[in-house]
């Protein structure tokens, strides 16, 4: 999946969450993580990256989407999709535009 559709995905679920629409919201959320996951760990792999900043606000964005699914916390997990999760694409396309990889 590509950037820009990974973007408009997130979107889609965010709305859907801040709509109430939970069941549609969670339904897609694995797929925005499991590609999440792949952005992540490809960022990472990026040489001339401070790793160890990153891996904490890639931490950070995980733990506080765990936090809010714990609590059943929809508009939470949608904020944290709209801060951190779009933060994380947005530095990947910076890193790789830069032509670093």
């Amino acid at each position: 999946m590509n950037n820009q559709k990974l973007q408009d995905l997130i979107d889609e679920v965010s709305v859907m969450l801040y709509q109430n629409r939970e069941k549609e919201a969670l339904d897609q959320l694995g797929t925005v993580l499991g590609f999440l996951k792949e952005v992540s760990g490809d960022l990472l792999d990026i040489e001339g990256t401070d790793n160890q900043q990153i891996a904490h606000y890639i931490s950070l964005m995980y733990q506080n989407l765990n936090d809010s699914y714990k609590y059943k916390d929809m508009l939470g997990i949608a904020d944290c999709l709209q801060e951190y999760a779009l933060s994380v694409i947005e530095l990947y396309k910076a890193k790789v535009g830069q032509g670093i990889k």
